[in-house]
């Protein structure tokens, strides 16, 4: 491997360059073009440090983008043209770079030099930047500097290197050795992590790592409390950690949440305290099983987005078998450190925030699942969802892997929804189930199940990697329950399926 001198330091700034290593790269940009190729598409103009460098491969980059052949004469007269030519020390610079070329085999070690420095000295400029911030300007939160700060390193260091093409032999062995290793964690053939309900699993293939889930509905669907459900059966199930973000209820009211869902006692029950003996022993069982859940919650009011990306990074420090990441919910976040959006749109700063969370689902390597609320046309309309009604900005949908949306029958229609007073199903006529539709017919099958069942239509509207379509689940509202629906609704349903068919071919 070849050497280079240790790196030149200039005033005023006192920044580590490496003039030699600046010299050989662009030398051997003008000679060959494979190695045009490779410097034009490893480097960026400001990557060098020497203003002239920079000029030089201002005018390589002109030359290449026009499609002119790229040597010395042709440089020099595109510097010519820039007025620079003499600024860069004429024609006899220009063959000082050539003289320094380096072999081809050594170029992307040179090239590494040039790239280093460069992340160097943003490194440093960051630093300097971060201390006069905080020599002048009035510190309001000390953990609003400290997470800025972390944002500001983290953006100047992340372009060190240049991304390689990797060949597929390469890469095939790691993607098998992936799914062997999901498969044996996995159950029921579920390659990414289970979601805790067999038919979603079927579809989705569990959640997959990487990917940004969105579950969209309208306020009191139920969004927060199948996110509650995906949190505790991911924790209990695949025996995961799972950090949620609740910027709308505090802890100890989702802790409530999972302890109702898994004692089946009423949340009203537990709200007022009213026990009686049977339930007082299933609220220990339950809450021993809910305190020994991998789940953290952090109901830190006004979270923004750079906390809930440096706490995720902490969390998975902490945590190192973290398996997802909830955020309740995106309309919540805001992108400002102040409070306030700037010059952004509302859009624009949902855009900013959901496009942030994909990359950090692709750092982390794990899903992450954010709550989204849909536009009121879906209430105004009487239909179900779809992907156009998500609120705030069509770039969720182009983010996400996954879109889940909601839709309950009796959402809104809980005075409607049995339109012959207080009969049930089972004691109507023919006459009068006939005049009942479809979905109605489903809900007050519901209404004859315990805990103020509904049900709940799961429409996969967007599956990256998988399929889309409707999942059922049964919401028991009275415990923040989701379960799928029992054999018995389902048989019903089936029959109520060909009750239909036969009419319709009549």
């Amino acid at each position: 491997m070849p050497t280079y001198p240790n790196p030149v330091k200039r005033a005023p700034n006192d920044l580590p360059y490496n003039q030699h290593a600046e010299q050989a790269v662009l030398g051997s940009a003008l000679l060959t073009r494979d190695a045009l190729y490779e410097v034009l598409s490893s480097l960026e103009e400001e990557d060098f440090f020497e203003g002239r460098h920079q000029l030089i491969y201002r005018a390589i980059f002109t030359l290449r983008e026009r499609g002119i052949n790229v040597d010395t004469l042709t440089c020099a007269e595109e510097l010519m043209n820039m007025k620079e030519l003499e600024n860069i020390g004429g024609v006899e610079y220009l063959q000082t770079c050539c003289d320094s070329m380096v072999a081809y085999a050594n170029l992307q070690y040179y090239i590494a030099i040039v790239n280093d420095q460069s992340c160097l000295r943003r490194l440093l400029m960051t630093v300097r930047n971060i201390d006069k911030m905080y020599q002048n300007e009035e510190i309001e939160n000390v953990n609003d500097f400290i997470v800025k700060s972390e944002e500001m390193i983290k953006e100047a260091t992340e372009k060190r290197r240049i991304s390689e093409f990797r060949a597929t032999k390469e890469v095939a062995p790691e993607v098998e050795k992936i799914i062997k290793t999901t498969r044996e964690l996995g159950e029921d053939d579920v390659t990414g992590l289970n979601t805790g309900y067999e038919k979603l699993n079927q579809k989705t293939q569990g959640f997959q790592r990487s990917n940004l889930i969105i579950i969209a509905a309208r306020p009191a669907v139920g969004k927060t409390a199948l996110a509650l459900n995906f949190a505790y059966r991911v924790a209990t199930r695949a025996k995961t950690p799972v950090g949620i973000f609740s910027l709308e209820m505090p802890s100890e009211l989702l802790v409530r949440r999972l302890i109702a869902s898994e004692s089946y006692i009423p949340l009203q029950v537990l709200s007022t305290g009213r026990l009686n003996g049977e339930e007082r022993l299933k609220l220990a069982d339950a809450a021993k099983r809910v305190a020994a859940a991998p789940i953290y919650i952090d109901d830190t009011p006004g979270n923004k987005l750079m906390d809930i990306i440096a706490k995720s990074r902490k969390l998975q420090a902490q945590v190192p078998n973290l398996g997802l990441i909830i955020v309740d919910y995106l309309g919540l976040v805001q992108t400002s450190n102040k409070g306030n959006r700037g010059n952004d749109s509302r859009q624009e700063e949902v855009r900013k925030i959901s496009l942030a969370l994909k990359q950090l689902s692709l750092e982390m390597k794990i899903p992450i699942i954010a709550l989204s609320q849909l536009s009121r046309d879906v209430e105004k309309q009487n239909r179900k969802p779809q992907l156009s009604d998500l609120r705030d900005s069509g770039s969720i949908e182009q983010d996400a892997d996954v879109v889940m949306l909601l839709h309950r029958e009796d959402y809104g229609k809980e005075s409607k929804s049995n339109p012959n007073g207080a009969k049930k199903f089972k004691d109507l006529t023919d006459d009068e189930k006939k005049k009942l539709s479809y979905g109605q017919q489903q809900q007050m099958l519901a209404d004859t199940m315990p805990g103020d069942a509904s049900y709940v239509d799961v429409i996969i509207a967007k599956n990256r990697n998988g399929q889309t379509g409707n999942v059922p689940l049964f919401f028991y509202k009275a415990f923040g329950r989701f379960d799928t629906p029992p054999k018995e609704w389902e048989e019903k349903m089936s029959e109520l399926t060909r009750q239909l068919d036969t009419t319709a071919s009549n």
